[in-house]
């Protein structure tokens, strides 16, 4: 069984609307929690064998989000271990495009769908249809939570949890600023689990009691690269020196504050997801981002595969929810490679072949 979140947090969901406890010490032993290396397999052990010759349709919300596109690699990679075929419908964040890509895939008629980053909620009448027409379909953060998506149809909804990463990313502010931080928190309301983190990070700060939640932006993603200057020049003129940290629901705000040649260099930048590749080389280098909760992208791939599998094969979701691991320069030896991608030491590619009958 996979750690839960309560474990990996301190065990007290109180914790998140308790003032009174001390912020501090509950901050450090989170961010101590989340720095904790990943070498052991907590995924399933057993399963049902794959069978060559499945068509899987991967629907990306946008392939510039380094998460969705890791996932993808992932998913890519494990498809090509039990002889699966992966259609790509890059919709790039456009409702037309969407809808495009919809239509698209009822005409391919694949055996399976990948919901990558949209919310599958919005969607349940599509998925009830496809479902109706004896296509499974799962998700890649498509709902607040890992598992089972309420009001839908889909099988499974494979991430981290979004509370874990939201925690470890605000408590390590709270770390790093010395209990002092004056917070900014970017994040895209569009979608359900990015409010979430927003929502979660937010309560952290406002329970330290020598931090200052300045702001919340709401900027979208899709649009980050061209509002993001803007954004910052005002930010600057409102709070001055007052801003120390900021806080991304993802790491893309981090690769447009990256291309702005004026952007403040002293600033403590974290995201809360995903670990994309260009957010570990800043993390890496020291230039721009000191810390990410990066999420297993390519395991979760390979997990994507495996739950369309025990689906194919009228079984029940494994219930894994991998674990998010916070990443800083001294995190990143052992665990990110030359690519500059977070794959745990931790065995999942053997542990699925096993599964899978592919050894």
């Amino acid at each position: 069984m996979a750690l839960t979140v309560l474990a990996l947090l301190g065990g007290m969901p109180s914790a998140l609307a308790d003032p009174s406890l001390d912020s501090l010490a509950l901050a450090q032993q989170r961010a101590a929690d989340a720095l904790e290396a990943v070498t052991v397999w907590r995924g399933p052990t057993s399963g049902p064998k794959a069978s060559p010759g499945k068509v899987i349709a991967f629907i990306a919300e946008d392939l510039r989000n380094g998460g969705i596109a890791g996932a993808l690699r992932g998913a890519q990679e494990a498809a090509k271990v039990v002889g699966w075929t992966v259609t790509v419908y890059d919709v790039a964040g456009s409702d037309a495009g969407r809808q495009q890509a919809l239509r698209n895939v009822q005409i391919l008629h694949p055996d399976g769908v990948i919901f990558g980053g949209f919310n599958a909620q919005n969607y349940a009448p599509w998925i009830d249809n496809v479902v109706g027409l004896g296509i499974v379909v799962v998700g890649w953060h498509a709902a607040f939570e890992p598992g089972f998506v309420p009001g839908t149809q889909l099988f499974t909804n494979v991430a981290s949890s979004a509370r874990e990463v939201a925690l470890a990313a605000a408590s390590f502010a709270v770390v790093k600023s010395g209990g002092t931080a004056g917070v900014v928190i970017f994040t895209d309301s569009r979608f359900a689990v990015a409010q979430a983190k927003a929502d979660d990070m937010a309560t952290i700060i406002r329970n330290c009691a020598g931090c200052k939640l300045l702001s919340i932006e709401d900027l979208n993603l899709d649009q980050v690269q061209a509002e993001m200057p803007a954004r910052l020049a005002s930010l600057d003129r409102r709070f001055g020196d007052a801003w120390t940290v900021s806080l991304g629901i993802n790491d893309l705000y981090y690769d447009a504050m990256a291309s702005i040649p004026d952007a403040r260099a002293d600033l403590i930048n974290i995201s809360a997801g995903d670990g994309s590749r260009s957010a570990l080389l800043r993390v890496g280098t020291g230039l721009g981002q000191t810390a990410t909760v990066a999420e297993p992208l390519n395991l979760e791939g390979w997990q994507l595969i495996d739950e369309l599998n025990r689906a194919f094969h009228n079984e029940m979701p494994s219930g894994y929810a991998p674990h998010a691991r916070l990443l800083t320069p001294d995190a990143l030896t052992g665990t990110v490679g030359e690519d500059f991608t977070y794959d745990p030491p931790n065995n999942y590619r053997q542990m699925y072949r096993q599964i899978w009958g592919r050894e």
